[in-house]
């Protein structure tokens, strides 16, 4: 099952090959138009700053989720913005996967994704075995990297289609986000009311190097093991 070839442009001409790298830019444009209407402007500055953040790594939403819920932005609504990314990036990439490794700078830049995505395979050979359901958790878990551009090239290096793979990226980022969203939201409401922001914030630090060193201990297991 293991692959690495390249989807194809399917034979489109021209019309379509501008619709498939407009779309996503253009369903994002009308989210954010969205949003406009139910943020106050400066929630909605910084809604669309986190967003920004999220896709220029190494942000992840593990971090980016709390900043929003501490700074007011509801808990569902910052889930979603970061789930709806993760789908139009896996979008764009199902559509233009072979355009984006032409693109000066980013096309090298998504190869190395390929060679991360071709360890992150070796060490964890489960994603090829539950391929549907471990690319869902891939991306729904907070691994370095597991966003939609790296799922893109792990499910079509495990031989997956275009439909799967969005499929998954979806699934999997409405898992993480909510998941996510919903813990912080509830760890939110068992700060006394008058704590201040700066206590808030301390103790999402406190948490978040607490998770931290818990991954870092358990991605180091698999290496001490070899």
């Amino acid at each position: 099952m293991w692959q690495i070839g390249l989807w194809d442009d399917d034979g489109a001409d021209g019309r379509a090959n501008w619709l498939k790298v407009s779309v996503p830019f253009l369903l994002c444009g009308l989210f954010l138009g969205v949003i406009w209407f139910l943020l106050p402007a400066e929630q909605w500055f910084l809604l669309f700053g986190m967003m920004v953040a999220y896709i220029v790594p190494p942000l992840g939403r593990e971090t980016v989720i709390p900043v929003c819920i501490l700074c007011g932005i509801p808990w569902w609504l910052a889930a979603f913005a970061l789930a709806f990314l993760d789908f139009a990036g896996g979008l764009f990439m199902a559509w233009n996967f072979p355009l984006v490794l032409r693109i000066p700078y980013i096309g090298p830049w998504v190869s190395r994704f390929v060679a991360a995505g071709r360890t992150f395979l070796d060490r964890r050979p489960w994603l090829e075995r539950l391929y549907f359901v471990g690319l869902i958790a891939f991306v729904a878990l907070p691994f370095d990297g597991s966003g939609s551009i790296v799922a893109s090239v792990v499910g079509r290096m495990l031989g997956m289609t275009k439909t799967e793979v969005l499929s998954c990226i979806t699934i999997g980022a409405i898992i993480g986000s909510f998941g996510i969203a919903l813990g912080i939201d509830y760890i939110v409401n068992l700060i006394p009311a008058g704590a201040g922001f700066w206590f808030s914030l301390a103790v999402f630090l406190l948490i978040a190097i607490a998770l931290l060193v818990t991954y870092r201990n358990y991605s180091r297991r698999p290496e001490a093991d070899a």
